[in-house]
Order: structure tokens, then sequence, then C-alpha cells
């Protein structure tokens, strides 16, 4: 029996050791919520009544957001949960936008899909998301905070004239210490 209790003891001790070590690690993280915006200005001034392509990029920058500026060293974990589109300021109303992606530009990696976007709609409306593309996209604003984002899609005619607002909701996970 006095055999069977150094033993019991000995593992209790080891396995709170390294539990507590973990528990502590993570006691000290802060999670929070941060809406990262991203605007494409498009203006098409040549005369195409039967449709144009359209590519561009933007720079996404977590740390325009005070919240992520302030633990930028510290973040541990970005995590996107959602992306919207706003339209606005759109010349005329009657054009859409087919067969639009999001996309990661260094490797192509689609992040968010729409498959028709009137220029009419000017209610916050959510992409279709592509999980690996968010878990790309998160992994590379873990890395420098930024990431160059490539907007694709076929206007059904142009001149046209118009804001298209994205916005990215982020969860972070950062070492609050």
């Amino acid at each position: 029996m006095k055999i069977k209790h150094p033993f019991l003891l000995l593992f209790v001790l080891l396995f709170g050791t390294l539990t507590s070590c973990e528990l502590f690690d993570k006691a000290d993280d802060v999670s929070f919520d941060v809406v990262l915006p991203l605007e494409f200005v498009i203006d098409e001034n040549a005369d195409n009544p039967d449709g144009a392509s359209y590519s561009d990029t933007q720079l996404l920058d977590a740390t325009s957001d005070p919240d992520v500026a302030k633990y930028a060293n510290k973040i541990k974990e970005f995590k996107v949960n959602r992306i919207t589109y706003t339209i606005s300021s759109a010349d005329p109303t009657s054009v859409s936008f087919t067969g639009g992606s999001l996309q990661v530009a260094s490797n192509s990696q689609v992040i968010a899909t729409a498959s028709a976007v009137s220029l009419s709609n000017t209610a916050e409306t959510d992409l279709s998301a592509n999980l690996d593309g968010f878990n790309d996209l998160a992994e590379r604003l873990l890395d420098d905070k930024q990431e160059t984002v490539l907007l694709n899609g076929t206007l059904s005619e142009t001149p046209v004239t118009f804001h298209v607002t994205f916005k990215f909701y982020v969860k972070i996970t950062a070492d609050a210490l």
C-alpha cells in the first residue's frame, strides 16, 4: 500500500505542473472582435455595352484598427468569421457585377464569392465564404498584419462608377501581458 501512494502523489504533481503551465499561458490571453474595412472605388469609363472584366487589388491592413495596433506584436491568432459588402454611389444602378471573387493576391486563394450583385442593392450583404480562403487569409494576417486582396468579376456594361466596401469580421486572440 505504501508504494502506491508515492507514485500517485508523483503522478498528481507531474500532471498538475504540466497542465498548469498551459492554463497560465491561456489565462492572460485576450480575445476581441474587429471589423476591418476594405474599399474599392470602381470607375470604368470605357464604353462596353456588352460588359467588361474587372480586376483590382487593395491592401487589407489590420493595424488600421486601434485595438489591433495596440496588440500587434502579441497577436496569437486571427479568425475570419464572415465578410460582407455594401455598394454605394453607383451610376448607373442598372449594372450588375457577376462572378465576383475576393482572393489572396499572392497565391490566388479564393476567400469569398458573390455570383451576382446588383448595383442597386445598397444593403450590407454576406459573401459566400470559402473556409480554406478564410484560414489562408488569417494565417497571412498573422505574419505581418496585412495582405493584398484581389477583387475579380464581370461588369454587365460600362461605363459605370461605384464604391464597394467589404467588411471583414475577425476575431483576434492576443497575449495580454
